[in-house]
């Protein structure tokens, strides 16, 4: 989880089956039955794997239909270029020669698919993937509750911030409904809108960060 609250800083300084052919006995065939069961649940589950592909932006729209994100670029946001996201992971698939985004995702521990920023500093958006084998948080998040609860402990754990947070809430996409939680930072005055969506090892997040003086509702009309 440690690599949500780098997010956030990070945020914040932008502003085959086989089958017996020949059974000898009732049991053979009950065996190979079993065995051919499981082998054809194993590759379903295989074919069903989340394949995550690079999102595109088009007229000032960000279109990502593989984690099913879409997010426009509101007047006076700047979209980050490739360059910039990369900037934004130390030791980057990038530096290691691999330009495959589902080999980059495979391969370190969050990947940056989007980024916008308000050239004046009052805010920033990033969608991330988070792979949480690489992160060592498999296994402890089964869920979006799960991982928005640890986070926000993670969070709390900060020395140089004071969070209070909203309940977790329910946050409409187009074809799907994600969670969301809201980070009030009492001292620094930089809040954050946390949006997330898991998908088995990995998870989709949408962070938001504004100033006091931001009314976060505009900029997340934006993201849908």
């Amino acid at each position: 989880m440690k690599k949500l609250v780098i997010l956030l800083a990070i945020c914040t300084m932008l502003v085959g089956c086989s089958s017996n052919q020949n059974p000898t006995s009732d049991t053979d065939v009950e065996e190979t039955t079993v065995n051919e069961i499981t082998e054809t649940e194993e590759t379903s589950t295989s074919e069903e794997e989340k394949i995550f592909e690079r999102g595109t932006v088009s007229d000032n729209v960000y279109t990502n239909t593989s984690i099913g994100i879409n997010i426009e670029v509101p007047e006076g946001y700047v979209a980050l270029s490739d360059e910039q996201l990369n900037s934004l992971v130390m030791n980057s698939a990038e530096s290691k020669g691999i330009d495959n985004f589902q080999e980059a995702i495979e391969s370190q521990a969050v990947t940056y698919d989007f980024g916008m920023i308000d050239p004046t500093g009052n805010g920033s958006v990033l969608v991330g993937i988070e792979n949480l084998v690489i992160e060592g948080a498999d296994g402890l998040v089964n869920n979006e509750e799960e991982y928005l609860t640890f986070a926000t402990a993670n969070l709390s754990a900060n020395p140089n911030t004071e969070y209070s947070f909203s309940d977790i809430y329910d946050f409409p996409m187009t074809n799907d409904t994600w969670k969301a939680i809201d980070a009030i930072d009492d001292v620094n005055g930089i809040n954050s809108t946390i949006i997330v969506k898991c998908h088995g090892d990995y998870v989709i997040s949408i962070i938001y960060n504004y100033t006091n003086t931001s009314d976060p509702s505009i900029v997340l009309s934006y993201i849908y």
